[in-house]
């Protein structure tokens, strides 16, 4: 239930603001590599630094941060989208959904009495190598046909 109305609400904001989506899905992406390499180290320096954070809620803050805040801002700072219509829908859908799909574990372990999630976060612990080449494809051919607020 968690991962449906974080999904609900992140899609209705990227409708309604309309901004060009290239740039924060590479973020995204950038963020998650560098959390799979430094995360662990940094949520455990964390928590020696300041040893009333527990271990795991050091490292669920560290990859929201990493992979959903960043590129989150980087969206509310990009330009105005040129796409129009069922193009924008899909450009939204797409990004409220791998952000959604790469929130999953952080958001079940957070959230641990919602079972229905959990079991929605296994299935796309599955599949997340799927999520992550169509969204690289994507970012890619979003950042490369974008061009002052138009789509060439």
């Amino acid at each position: 239930m968690v991962l449906a109305v974080v999904l609900a609400a992140l899609l209705l904001c990227f409708l309604l603001v309309r901004h060009h989506v290239g740039v924060p899905f590479l973020a995204m992406i950038a963020g998650l590599a560098v959390y799979e390499h430094f995360g662990a180290s940094f949520a455990g320096a964390i928590s020696q630094w300041i040893p009333a954070i527990p271990d795991w809620a050091a490292d669920a803050g560290l990859y929201i941060i990493f992979v959903a805040l960043v590129p989150i801002l980087l969206y509310f700072r990009a330009g105005r989208s040129g796409l129009f219509g069922v193009m924008r829908a899909i450009e939204s859908i797409l990004f409220a959904v791998m952000l959604t799909a790469l929130l999953a574990p952080p958001l079940v372990t957070l959230f641990s009495f919602d079972t229905l999630s959990a079991a929605v976060a296994n299935y796309i612990d599955g599949i997340r190598g799927v999520i992550l080449v169509v969204g690289i494809i994507f970012a890619y051919v979003d950042t490369f046909l974008y061009r002052s607020g138009r789509i060439s």
